[in-house]
């Protein structure tokens, strides 16, 4: 079962397994920020909170950030996303809604920023909360295993991502990233390049080994690992 984590008066965070997704609401509309790895009921969920109407915004589209998208007609993500993850091949009767950078979303005294940063994966975004000052982050930034293998990914892109939410560090003072700890400081990007830096560098050994049937680099950094061809 979802466990269902209330932040403050118009945010919560769900957690479901190892993995969290979020309902952010305003005065006029709500978002669901992604919808769990096994969470079908997610909009249920979410329709238990409030009352108002609650549009489904995806940070990318790995399996265990899309559970409870066939309750929904629209899903807000990144167009490279939707194709490479195969969204419509799994959900049929949605339609995608493209975000881009920069793109914003009015909730009712409550914006929201779309921050395009692919390198998890090609359409990987995070969401600037600008009036609450909070970053969701997605996988970008985390403090476990951020996963840069396979064809969905671009990690030749992935410090360029980090590098994009630095600069902006100054427009927020939390990160919630989706998993992990639940928040991070705004410094935390910092140390995600960090550690990545040291695997570029060569100066983290790799350890082979073997996820979802696919031999797989492991990297353990000193604030967060990652997973590499």
């Amino acid at each position: 079962m979802a466990e269902v984590i209330k932040i403050n008066d118009n945010t919560w965070r769900i957690e479901d397994e190892f993995v969290r997704f979020f309902l952010l609401c305003g005065t006029k509309k709500a978002v669901m920020i992604d919808s769990g790895v096994n969470c079908p009921e997610a909009r249920k969920i979410a329709e238990e909170l409030t009352n108002l109407p609650i549009m489904l915004l995806n940070t990318h589209g790995d399996g265990d950030h899309v559970s409870g998208t066939g309750a929904f007609e629209e899903i807000y993500m990144a167009a490279d996303d939707y194709n490479n993850c195969m969204l419509k091949d799994r959900f049929p009767n949605t339609t995608l809604v493209p975000v881009k950078d920069s793109d914003t979303f009015d909730l009712g005294n409550r914006t929201l920023e779309i921050i395009a940063i692919p390198g998890h994966t090609f359409g990987s975004i995070a969401i600037l909360d600008v009036e609450n000052r909070i970053l969701f982050s997605g996988d970008s930034v985390q403090d476990t295993h951020i996963y840069l293998f396979g064809d969905k990914r671009s990690p030749k892109g992935f410090s360029s991502a980090l590098n994009k939410l630095i600069s902006i560090s100054d427009r927020f003072d939390y990160i919630y990233p989706s998993h992990g700890t639940p928040i991070l400081d705004s410094d935390y990007c910092d140390k995600v390049l960090e550690s990545w830096n040291k695997v570029l560098d060569g100066k983290i050994e790799a350890k082979i080994i073997n996820l979802f049937g696919t031999d797989v680099k492991q990297f353990d950094g000193e604030f967060c690992g990652f997973y590499c061809d």
